[in-house]
């Protein structure tokens, strides 16, 4: 196991780290430290070093993968190994509300924190969110309705679009504006 106390320098040992990450946070948003276990179980955490990596050195990620390898729920967390919800929230759309609610209480669960908390939720109507929220959880829709207040989304440090690949307009807008933001915050991890 591996205490970093400079989540910025998780690069450096990204290769090395077993799947298993303390994260400690310098600021007041949330709890001081997150631990991040990667379930052996699941294939995707056989490569989280070297997709913690990618997600540190890279602006923007494409991520493919098997159904049920571990994608939805891991890649959050590996953002956080990463370094990222720093600066700002990291954003995890989905494309229906259930699957919003649950992955957020999923991982909450497996980060040890309570859900509502670091880990929250928005969706129409419910919003399980507060200012300590590191990790949010949302529909496409609801993304999509914070960029036409905010079309810079200065909330956020980092945007996960999840089931990208199910095209509809709502996906295809933020494919489209995440582009073009892309150029304008250099910092922006997608």
């Amino acid at each position: 196991m591996h205490i970093v106390k400079n989540p910025s320098r998780v690069r450096k040992f990204a290769a090395t780290v077993p799947p298993l990450f303390l994260v400690a946070r310098p600021d007041d948003r949330s709890p001081p430290a997150f631990r991040i276990d990667f379930p052996p179980e699941l294939p995707i955490s056989s490569r989280a070093g070297e997709i913690v990596d990618l997600i540190a050195s890279s602006q923007v990620v494409i991520l493919a993968g098997e159904t049920g390898s571990g994608k939805t729920t891991q890649i959050p967390k590996m953002c956080l190994a990463a370094g990222r919800g720093q600066r700002g929230a990291i954003a995890c759309t989905q494309p229906r509300r259930v699957a919003a609610l649950s992955v957020s209480k999923r991982v909450a669960e497996e980060l040890n924190v309570e859900w509502g908390g670091p880990v929250g939720c928005k969706i129409r109507f419910d919003d399980r969110t507060n200012r300590n929220t590191v990790i949010k959880f949302m529909t496409d829709g609801m993304l999509l309705a914070e960029v036409q207040s905010d079309p810079m989304l200065r909330n956020y440090d980092t945007v996960i679009l999840d089931e990208a690949h199910e095209r509809s307009l709502n996906i295809d807008f933020l494919l489209g504006h995440l582009r073009n933001l892309r150029h304008q915050r250099p910092e922006l991890k997608i």
